[in-house]
């Protein structure tokens, strides 16, 4: 075989790996959809004051967490868990200039208070997604997170 086919067949086969890896993140969203709760939304780490990139994502309410799910990663675990009673809105505010160019279309940044010894945590949302995850928050079981004497 002359270097050409070789080439050829080298071009195939990562052509077909290429296919089977989009074919295995579509399946991957699909799942997480179907179970409901899901919204689009990034997410930016803080390390020692200093913000980390944005990721893109989507989140999912599942009971008392708040899952959130890269976009374009293989494993169908959750990148990262929130619990309802860890989560404190500090500051809700619209894009800057920056930002806009790295997520999704008129969102709002969230920043979420840390919790003790906790990285700070951003959300970007839509509008939509803001009140369903202030609704979610606000709407704790009865007697969720009291600490009674």
């Amino acid at each position: 075989m002359d270097w050409l086919g070789t080439l050829e067949t080298l071009a195939l086969v990562c052509l077909c790996l290429l296919a089977l890896m989009l074919i295995v993140l579509l399946v991957r969203r699909y799942v997480i959809i179907s179970h409901g709760g899901v919204f689009d939304c990034g997410m930016r780490r803080w390390h020692d004051g200093h913000p980390g990139g944005w990721a893109m994502g989507m989140a999912r309410y599942s009971g008392n967490l708040l899952k959130w799910y890269r976009m374009f990663a293989l494993i169908p675990r959750h990148s990262l868990q929130l619990h309802r009673d860890d989560i404190v809105l500090r500051d809700t505010r619209r894009m800057d200039a920056m930002e806009a160019l790295q997520l999704f279309d008129d969102q709002y940044v969230v920043e979420l208070k840390p919790v003790s010894d906790g990285a700070r945590v951003d959300l970007s949302m839509s509008q939509p997604s803001l009140l369903g995850l202030s609704s979610w928050l606000e709407a704790a079981p009865i007697g969720h997170g009291y600490e009674g004497s």
